[in-house]
C-alpha cells in the first residue's frame, strides 16, 4: 500500500514514514500543497492530510480532490473542536485524528480504512488474540500491538503451525528470507524475547524446544 503524507512538521512526518514503513507501507512525504498539485494521486492508496499547511488549508485540498477522486483521506491536526471534525467529515474525510497521537492507534485506524474500503483483512483468531494477515497487525481484545514486521511474522508463522516444532533455521529462512546479512541466532532470540513481552499472558504459548527451536503450544488459562 502506498501512502501520501502531507504534513509540514518534519518530526511528525519522519516518525509517520519510519513507523509505517516498518509494516510494509510505502510512504511519500510532502510539506507544501503546491508540491503535490502535479502528482497523480491515483498512485496512492491513502492520504494522511494535515489541516494547517504553510501554503493553504488541508480542508480546501480535501474539498478539491473530492471533486474527482474518492481516495481515502485521514485528517491530521492539533485542532480537536467539534466544528473542525464535522467540517472534515462534511468534505469527505474517512478518518480524523488529533495531535498528539499514538502511532499504533493511528496505524490501526489506517488498517481499518483499508479493511473497510478495499475489503482487506483476512483475520485469524486465537482466543482474544487475533491477526490481520493483510495489514500484518496483531490485536489483543481489539487493541493493536506495537509489533515490528519480524515480530509479527514470527508470531504468525508459529501460530499458524501451532503444536509443531519449528527449527530456528526455518524461522530465520521464513521471516528474514534473503535478508540474512547480519542476522543470526541472537537476532532471533531477541525477537522472540520482545514478542513474548509484547504478547503479555499469550507469551507463554511460545515454548522453547531445547536444541531445536520453538513451538506455539495450546494450554488452559
Amino acid at each position: 500500500m502506498n501512502i501520501l503524507i502531507i504534513e509540514d512538521d518534519d518530526t511528525i512526518s519522519f516518525a509517520l514514514k519510519t513507523y509505517l514503513e516498518r509494516f510494509g507501507y510505502n510512504s511519500s512525504v510532502y510539506e507544501y500543497l503546491d508540491d503535490i498539485m502535479d502528482i497523480n494521486i491515483s498512485d496512492f492508496d491513502l492520504i494522511i492530510l494535515d489541516v494547517n499547511l504553510p501554503d493553504g488549508s488541508g480542508f480546501d485540498y480535501l474539498k478539491y480532490i473530492r471533486e474527482y477522486d474518492d481516495i481515502p483521506v485521514l485528517m491530521l491536526t492539533v485542532k480537536d473542536n467539534e466544528d473542525n471534525i464535522l467540517r472534515g467529515f462534511e468534505y469527505g474525510a474517512d478518518e480524523y485524528i488529533t495531535k498528539p497521537f499514538s502511532l499504533p492507534i493511528l496505524k490501526a485506524r489506517i488498517d481499518n480504512i483499508f479493511n473497510r474500503i478495499y475489503n482487506h483483512g483476512e483475520m485469524f483468531d486465537f482466543k482474544d488474540l487475533s491477526l490481520n494477515k493483510d495489514s500484518k497487525t496483531a490485536y489483543i481484545d481489539d487493541v493493536p500491538l506495537d509489533l515490528s514486521k519480524q515480530e509479527y511474522d514470527v508470531l504468525e508463522f508459529l501460530l499458524f503451525n501451532k503444536r509443531i516444532n519449528i527449527t530456528r533455521e526455518k524461522l530465520l529462512d521464513k521471516v528474514w528470507e534473503s535478508n540474512h546479512y547480519g542476522v543470526n541466532d541472537n537476532t532471533l532470540s531477541v525477537t522472540i524475547k520482545r514478542l513474548r513481552e509484547k504478547l503479555g499472558i499469550y507469551g507463554k504459548h511460545i515454548k522453547t524446544i531445547r536444541g531445536i527451536g520453538y513451538r506455539w503450544e495450546d494450554m488452559d488459562g
